[in-house]
């Protein structure tokens, strides 16, 4: 059991410490403010964060876009010059867009009211890697950053099966496209070794009836949301951790 701090430690020097923890360091009118606090009250300000109100927006175009449908409707039955020159047009909106999505994303590290939920949002996203080169869509980069600030501090089952769903990853790992005939071993590969449980916990069978377990969840690019579907889904029994039953991607991140 650690010990509570004492009250003569409760510096200044301990306070930019904490900050440099808990956060991305602080100025000294930052540090002075919580060292003039006890120290359960100073914890209790970076801790319970959904009480400090956030004053960064989100960017502009970090929400549905009402018209993707009807581009992507387009392009199909352009002629191909018009196509290439709709892409290009996209990739430097994308561009644009995630240099943006940087910028407004290290303003909330360096200044933002939520030191802790950045932090953790920061974690989480090095722990679940993804990256724009095959996302390609800052929409959906957002949308994965927005979801580690909101989960990132409770509960992990939750947490892990969100980010299964999440768009960006089903794209990362290749899982939108696994069906029951072909199913896609990425993703379950990359939960058992990276994100759940480590080299030694699982075997390759794990993994083979993992990816069956997770078929026909997928992503609808003119939503760009989660769809489960279930023609895809393999619904014959199998064999997960000793354990054999009609699994289902839920079953299998629950066990």
């Amino acid at each position: 059991m650690l010990k509570p701090l004492p009250s003569e430690r409760w510096d200044f020097t301990t306070v930019a410490h904490l900050l440099n923890r808990a956060g991305f360091g602080g100025l000294p009118a930052e540090i002075s403010g919580l060292a003039a606090l006890d120290p359960a009250r100073a914890v209790s300000r970076l801790v319970d964060f959904e009480s400090v109100v956030e004053t960064d927006p989100d960017p502009a175009w970090a929400k549905p876009d009402p018209e993707r449908a009807e581009r992507l409707k387009s392009a199909r039955v352009a002629s191909p010059d018009e196509r290439r020159k709709m892409q290009r047009e996209d990739q430097i909106n994308q561009r644009e867009r995630m240099i943006g999505l940087r910028a407004w994303w290290l303003q909330r590290m360096a200044a933002g009211a939520r030191p802790l939920q950045e932090k953790m949002t920061l974690f989480w996203h090095g722990h679940f890697a993804t990256s724009m080169v095959k996302v390609r869509d800052a929409y959906l980069m957002w949308r994965q950053n927005d979801l580690f600030r909101r989960l990132g501090t409770g509960n992990w089952p939750d947490l892990l099966t969100a980010v299964a769903k999440d768009p960006a990853m089903l794209i990362w790992l290749d899982q939108a496209q696994s069906r029951k005939e072909h199913p896609n071993e990425n993703f379950a590969r990359e939960v058992m070794e990276l994100f759940a449980l480590g080299e030694g916990h699982y075997t390759e069978r794990d993994i083979t009836e993992a990816a069956r377990a997770l078929t026909g969840w997928s992503y609808d690019r003119m939503t760009e949301d989660f769809v489960a579907r279930p023609m895809w889904h393999d619904r014959g029994s199998k064999t997960l951790f000793g354990q054999t039953g009609l699994f289902t991607g839920e079953d299998f991140l629950r066990m």
